[in-house]
């Protein structure tokens, strides 16, 4: 690099033959030259700033302007450089001092010869001289930054001797311990610890010290000046002499009893939130109060670290515990207690009886703290290892008390009490959500109206009896029930509905007796004789059921019956059959104005019948005959229009509409439904998109899905195709029935995630005529509930059904699901429902279905 590299040489010389001497003479340092003559201050001053020179090589004696002149004009502005003097004449004297004043060297001009070795080693020497400094320069700031690190660190930094006698300590001490270093210094540190600590520092750091090794993360419990106790976390390295020999420890301290203090905050508010989390759990997997009740203790104890939990609540004016999970000796204890009366002096005492009392909680931090404890009760607590409790009312009002046992004192900060609140809190919903799951659970197999076994009841029952052998199944009717209605009001109707479904039980001993739907109630019996001589009996019983009058409301009424006899497995081989074969001679009674009528031959043209329309049907797809009708839903609060359900409809050519229960069960059971399940979906999407652009940005068209079409391999494949398009602003929904879901859980939750993926807002249609599982009901990817159109048209009438309506949106909400009515039909119904917090309604009252050209033009075109 220095062959390449010019040497640029400054001359200060007045005569250009000695300077062109002088060049020649440093052609021997084999680098080339770059060089500049100058004569004078000004010249000499520029050439400095502007040349910058490797070396300066100066005259001595020059007129007007000497050699002293020049060597001090360079050090003053280029002290780096170095400075050489080429003279013809110098005397010892000035060469010594000239020398001492900063020049490197000398050389004379008759022997310039020596020039090339003086520059290169004065060059030598100036960057050897800069090196030096620079690692004196870095070297000091080093010190300096360490210094400065050192008594701004917040940490404590220490040395001391092998006997642990400070040597050095800075200022964060005052801070962590509240002594000032000079304090500490020659004082042994161990002095400063708790006694059992002092004792483990003064066993373990001789053998540290034999061993000539530190510590790393050493936990020690240091006395603060105040008497307070700090806990500091020590790491240290040995400490030697220039012969290597162990002098001593250099450490860092750093005080950790605020992040100790907050880890056991964290644990003890992480306890709690574990019980909190794990309690929706405990709801859906339990059965009854009594096992909610366990497994919430089991679940204090296990995930929230208590000795022991328990509930107990208020029976007959005593604290009964009902449930306790934990240490055995606690749980004797606890027991001991069970079931004191609350007026009783050994009660009274009880933190449990004080929080029902005062109906407020009551923390015990420390147990040995609590005056008002009896002696009795501080003396079995310690024999059992109780160290703090928490008594926790449950209920407002109070209902009950959840206890938790610690076996160490407790801190129970304000974080912690209000978590406990809130998990006594939780508890209380749970075990109403319990009560109200149960009573949901009974409706879905009863009729809320009689409290008779429903359809869903009869069906599953049916089947284990025809394993049994021939079985009669009936339908029967109350003629002209809905003149009753009209004239007395609903509630009569339903108060004459329940005396009719006593006298049938009363009638049929051994029958199962339900009631399906309005006025329509089933008998299923064995048989014992064939067709003929059980639909006589049966005749013989209905007409007994006519002849005595039914006392409602302290008013007689006599009532007209109407029945269809069915036997299977001669009619069919499963409850939807025998019931469907049992409606149609239940019909043809009525037309036949007879009190009974057996199914038989004659109603068998009826296949003949589903034949002709199946093929109506299929000529319907190809010559696209059917159509959408849209009936649109209301926000309950605001009745704006949020959306639109597409119904399908069939314009028969000959004939007109057909009405949908027609020939949709035919779709169903032919298979047809997919293509044109398919078809609905497209045309409903398309709908939605003109009219979102057109009228409503958010409008949302939702699609029913029935369950042939969730069978079919690929009806997830398709909805994406199609969809997936929209997948930012969908404006598709899918509905599905309970019985749908439930035919296939796994599938059909796989199903369900894919159309959510997609954008799509799934909802339960027709909920509460179904399964109504809330196990399953809180695994499916749901977003809406729609309660049926036979609960809403009962709500202002039935109290039951209002309980049941309530049951079924708070158990909605409670699972984040938006909440639907279909068949509002009356003012009064929207009114409750916007009480009971219903999110959306639909029905006649607010739209009928219409199509889409007059949808539009009734609904979109005007809003």
């Amino acid at each position: 690099m220095d062959a390449v590299v010019p040497l640029k040489v400054l001359l200060v010389e007045d005569s250009s033959a000695d300077a062109e001497l002088i060049l020649r003479a440093l052609r021997e340092l084999a680098r080339p030259i770059e060089h500049k003559r100058v004569a004078n201050k000004a010249a000499l001053e520029t050439a400095l700033a502007e040349f910058g020179p490797d070396v300066v090589l100066s005259d001595f004696s020059m007129p007007g302007f000497g050699g002293s002149d020049a060597l001090q004009i360079s050090q003053q502005h280029a002290p780096e450089i170095p400075f050489l003097f080429v003279s013809g004449t110098i005397g010892e004297e000035c060469a010594i001092d000239a020398l001492q004043r900063g020049a490197a060297d000398y050389v004379l001009k008759d022997n310039l010869r020596r020039l090339p070795s003086a520059v290169d080693r004065a060059m030598r020497s100036a960057h050897e001289r800069a090196v030096r400094e620079r690692i004196e320069l870095a070297l000091r700031d080093s010190e300096e930054r360490f210094r400065t690190i050192v008594e701004s660190s917040q940490d404590w930094i220490w040395e001391c001797d092998r006997d642990t006698r400070i040597v050095y300590s800075n200022g964060a001490i005052a801070n962590i311990l509240g002594y000032r270093p000079q304090e500490l210094i020659g004082r042994c540190a161990s002095e400063l610890l708790v006694p059992d600590d002092r004792l483990e520092v003064q066993r373990r750091v001789p053998t540290l010290a034999a061993e000539d090794r530190g510590w790393r993360h050493w936990r020690l419990r240091w006395r603060h000046r105040d008497g307070s106790v700090r806990v500091l976390e020590s790491t240290a390295t040995p400490r030697h002499d220039e012969g290597g020999k162990l002098i001593g420890f250099r450490g860092v301290d750093q005080d950790v009893t605020e992040r100790l203090q907050q880890e056991i905050r964290i644990r003890h508010l992480v306890r709690i939130h574990g019980v909190l989390s794990s309690l929706g759990k405990v709801v859906l997997r339990a059965k009854s109060r009594d096992v909610l009740l366990h497994q919430v203790c089991t679940v204090a104890v296990e995930k929230g670290g208590f000795k022991a939990a328990s509930i107990a609540e208020v029976r007959d004016g005593a604290l009964v515990v009902v449930s306790a999970y934990g240490d055995a000796g606690v749980l004797e204890l606890i027991d001991q207690y069970s079931g004191a009366s609350l007026d009783s002096d050994d009660i009274t005492s009880s933190p449990g009886a004080r929080a029902l009392r005062q109906d407020g909680k009551v923390i015990l931090r420390n147990f040995a703290h609590a005056d008002f404890l009896s002696e009795q009760a501080l003396a079995d607590a310690r024999r059992v290892g109780i160290a703090a409790k928490a008594a926790l009312p449950i209920g407002n009002p109070a209902w009950g008390v959840l206890s938790l046992f610690a076996g160490e004192v407790q801190e129970f900060d304000e974080e912690e009490i209000a978590l406990l609140d809130r998990l006594a809190n939780e508890i209380d919903y749970a075990v109403d959500f319990i009560a109200k799951s149960e009573r949901l659970e009974y409706l879905a197999y009863h009729n809320p109206v009689t409290g008779l076994p429903n359809r869903t009841a009869f069906r599953e029952r049916l089947l284990p009896m025809l394993r049994m052998g021939p079985v009669v199944v009936a339908v029967i009717d109350l003629q002209r029930f809905a003149y009753i209605n009209d004239s007395r009001g609903r509630a009569f109707g339903d108060a004459l509905l329940r005396e009719f479904g006593l006298r049938l039980e009363e009638l049929a001993e051994n029958a199962f007796v339900g009631h399906l739907e309005a006025d329509a109630f089933v008998l299923a019996y064995p048989a014992e004789a064939d067709l003929e001589i059980e639909s006589q009996r049966l005749d013989a019983r209905v007409h007994e059921a006519e002849q005595r009058a039914y006392i409602v409301r302290g008013e007689e009424v006599y009532v007209t019956v109407c029945s269809g006899v069915t036997i299977g497995p001669l009619h069919g081989d499963d409850g939807e059959v025998l019931e469907r074969n049992a409606m149609a001679a239940l019909a043809e009674a009525g037309k036949r104005h007879a009190r009974t009528h057996t199914f038989g031959e004659h109603l068998r043209g009826l296949s003949a019948r589903r034949l002709e329309l199946e093929h109506d049907l299929r000529r319907a797809i190809d010559q696209q005959e059917f159509e959408l009708h849209y009936q649109p839903k209301f926000e309950t609060l605001s009745r704006r229009m949020v959306g639109a359900e597409a119904l399908l409809r069939w314009r028969h050519p000959r004939t007109g509409l057909v009405s949908p229960d027609v020939f949709i069960p035919v779709l169903e059971e032919t298979g047809l439904i997919v293509p044109v399940g398919r078809w609905v979906i497209g045309q409903a999407l398309e709908t939605a998109l003109r009219w979102r652009q057109e009228y409503h940005p958010s409008l949302r068209i939702a699609v029913n899905v029935s369950a042939r079409e969730l069978r079919h391999t690929d009806f997830l494949h398709y909805c994406r195709t199609l969809l997936e398009p929209h997948l930012v602003d969908q404006p598709i929904d899918i509905e599905l029935t309970e019985s749908q879901l439930m035919d296939d859980v796994e599938h059909c939750m796989h199903l369900l995630e894919g159309l959510r993926d997609l954008g799509c807002r799934v909802a339960i249609d027709d909920f509460g005529t179904g399964y109504s599982s809330l196990n399953y009901l809180a695994r499916l990817p749901v977003d809406d509930l729609k309660i049926d159109k036979s609960f809403i048209a009962l709500l202002t009438q039935s109290p039951e059904t209002m309980g049941l309506v309530t049951n079924i949106i708070t158990l909605a909400h409670s699972l984040s699901l938006t909440v639907i009515a279909e068949g509002v039909e009356e003012e009064e119904q929207a009114k409750l429902l916007r009480l009971l917090r219903c999110d959306t309604l639909q029905g006649y009252l607010l739209g009928r279905p219409l199509p889409a050209d007059q949808f539009e033009e009734q609904l979109l075109a005007v809003a």
